[in-house]
């Protein structure tokens, strides 16, 4: 499936770029680099001007992939206080966002979101997607979530990030499809799958408390979703996962 995807899309001066999971590098035209919910990392991987962690799952938070981005002006927001210890641990620029609430952390102006699905791991105040105003755009990464009523709120968006599927299968295809249509944004980048050309993820006991990488989602076909979505005037960028485990 990876045969004939880009490696990244550049929409309105701002360069994506899928690492894995839900973990996106965004870019923009004067070099400043924000990363979301980095649990791989490719070779020689710039420095984060601004990492944002969603919630503590262990494929969106490890320390070991925070460490190698973050700099001296590098500034990190986080869900819950929690979180910030755990992944960032040097809590020197560090912040937390609540729901609705508004900060603003190297010139980005970063808004908590609600994410939640209505059963399985994801419940309702235990994580959060963001919106990021960045670069003259506001972006939308959804964090682990459901299509939710609190989406109709969200106001102008020109890109979304979104999952498409999880392994309790309280996130699917159609269900996404249905929230970018709600949303409406100009550019829909799908994430928090496994490419169907990878080996299936292997979930074993107590796997849910380990760091090994081979504990992301089953496997999905974005494609799927781009034809469900081919009539809204939606732009659809499957892109290539960038780093692979092993």
């Amino acid at each position: 499936m990876s045969e004939g995807l880009q490696d990244h899309i550049v929409f309105n001066g701002i360069k994506y770029e899928w690492l894995a999971q839900s973990g996106m590098r965004m870019t923009t035209d004067d070099g400043f680099v924000l990363y979301t919910d980095p649990i791989m990392l490719d070779k020689n991987p710039p420095k984060a001007g601004l990492i944002l962690i969603s919630h503590h799952h262990v494929d969106h938070c490890l320390p070991e992939f925070i460490t190698p981005i973050r700099g001296e002006k590098t500034k990190i927001a986080a869900f819950h206080e929690s979180y910030v210890k755990y992944c960032a641990q040097d809590i020197k620029g560090v912040r937390t966002v609540k729901i609705g609430q508004t900060i603003e952390l190297s010139g980005v102006r970063i808004t908590g979101t609600e994410a939640y699905t209505k059963r399985g791991f994801h419940t309702k105040g235990e994580g959060c997607g963001f919106i990021m105003e960045l670069g003259g755009q506001r972006i939308y990464f959804s964090g682990d979530t459901a299509g939710i009523k609190e989406m109709e709120a969200l106001g102008p968006i020109d890109a979304a990030i979104l999952p498409i599927c999880d392994n309790t299968y309280t996130i699917d295809l159609h269900d996404t499809a249905n929230a970018v249509r709600l949303i409406k944004p100009k550019l829909f980048i799908p994430v928090h799958y496994t490419p169907m050309d990878e080996p299936d993820p292997r979930v074993t006991e107590g796997m849910l408390f380990s760091k090994d990488p081979r504990f992301f989602t089953r496997k999905e076909d974005p494609c799927a979703l781009k034809k469900e979505l081919e009539d809204s005037g939606i732009e659809v960028a499957v892109l290539r996962k960038l780093c692979r485990y092993g």
